[in-house]
């Protein structure tokens, strides 16, 4: 991949390296990281280089009457960009015209703070602006539908301190193939999704293809809207999903009605929570055979307690953001257990992110 932003932008950290030799270092540092475990031979997923980011935010940078993109610089401080192409062609496509327009347009320029982008896979895209002014409801309407007249498949949030609204909606409608199925999600502004959309494929399908023999019922913790419990549904007779968040609960609910799953029960409460339930035998889990339990934390990894439930369940799927509280995590969870599959699924090039999954199963 190419960019003139290289050097200035401190996205892509790894801009002097090639690909495969960015994938040859991250496959070396989790083999060494992992050493002290008996792990299988280590798959790697790897996918395009570029135009793979489905989600992207930019600050805007103002100078006079002109107005950039902005990013943070290998300094911290924020640099202008001229483009960005490890996201998306239909979020890359519009970037330079989407803000001509705006430049062009005073009432929107002014105090616009930063730019946010959110695609699917048939090109289109949810667009927020964010501002750090007051503005009226009635008089911003018509600024924002000048911008969906001018460019088709788009939709706009506008956002400050303690207001928004959105044209239309405020979501859209993403499909995934995953083992030669498709599965559909509604993916809503300002919730977290995946980034990196054929990645998350294959990070789904390994999950998947390495539940095929596991027997009994599956909790999931951290569920978000229903990314891997929609497709893992599949895999077992009945799924419970936790997820503290209610509006990816909500977006949940909807993406088992879409995709005409009728085995899963989501519930919006915090992994604390459901441990206590499962710690109470409440009579709400007296009709499920919980032995499996999938995980995709955030970057601190399981806490002791979080763990400490975990550990009660005889098969583990570790979906990891951080191998390091991953390492961390598996010093206690790997007792009495074999590591089935080790994996890389390489999300973000270009950076020294490495997000990797194991299986564990009971001995």
């Amino acid at each position: 991949m190419e960019c003139s932003s290289f050097g200035k932008c401190g996205s892509c950290a790894l801009y002097e390296m090639d690909y495969p030799s960015q994938v040859k270092m991250k496959k070396n540092k989790l083999l060494e990281m992992f050493s002290e475990f008996e792990m299988p031979e280590l798959e790697i997923f790897t996918g395009n280089d570029s135009h793979f980011r489905s989600r992207a935010e930019f600050r805007i940078w103002h100078d006079g009457d002109k107005s950039y993109y902005g990013m943070f610089g290998m300094n911290r401080k924020i640099v202008t960009i001229d483009e960005c192409n490890i996201v998306d062609k239909s979020i890359s496509n519009i970037m330079k015209p989407l803000l001509d327009e705006i430049v062009a347009n005073e009432f929107l320029r002014i105090k616009l703070y930063a730019v946010e982008f959110l695609s699917n896979s048939k090109g289109e895209l949810i667009i927020t602006l964010i501002y750090h002014k007051k503005w009226d409801e009635e008089e911003m309407k018509p600024h924002i539908l000048k911008l969906k007249e001018k460019f088709s498949n788009t939709d706009y949030v506008v956002r400050r301190k303690g207001k928004k609204i959105f044209i239309d909606k405020n979501y859209l409608i993403e499909e995934l193939n995953i083992n030669n199925e498709t599965y559909k999600y509604k993916m809503v502004e300002a919730t977290f999704t995946q980034p990196n959309r054929a990645m998350n494929e294959k990070m789904i399908g390994w999950a998947m293809d390495n539940s095929e023999s596991l027997k009994g019922d599956l909790v999931e913790m951290y569920c978000g809207h229903g990314n891997f419990t929609i497709p893992m549904s599949k895999r077992f007779r009945k799924v419970i999903a936790t997820e503290i968040s209610q509006h990816s609960i909500d977006a949940a609910f909807y993406n088992a009605d879409l995709n005409k799953i009728e085995n899963i029960t989501f519930l919006a409460m915090s992994a604390a929570d459901f441990a206590r339930l499962k710690d109470e035998n409440s009579p709400l889990l007296a009709k499920y055979n919980l032995k499996n339990i999938l995980i995709d934390p955030p970057r601190a990894g399981l806490d002791d307690k979080s763990r400490k439930f975990t550990n009660g369940f005889e098969n583990i799927i570790y979906i990891s953001c951080n191998p390091e509280t991953l390492k961390r995590d598996l010093e206690t969870l790997i007792i009495g257990r074999k590591v089935k599959a080790f994996a890389l699924f390489d999300q973000f090039p270009w950076t020294n992110h490495m997000e990797c999954g194991v299986i564990l199963e009971k001995i």
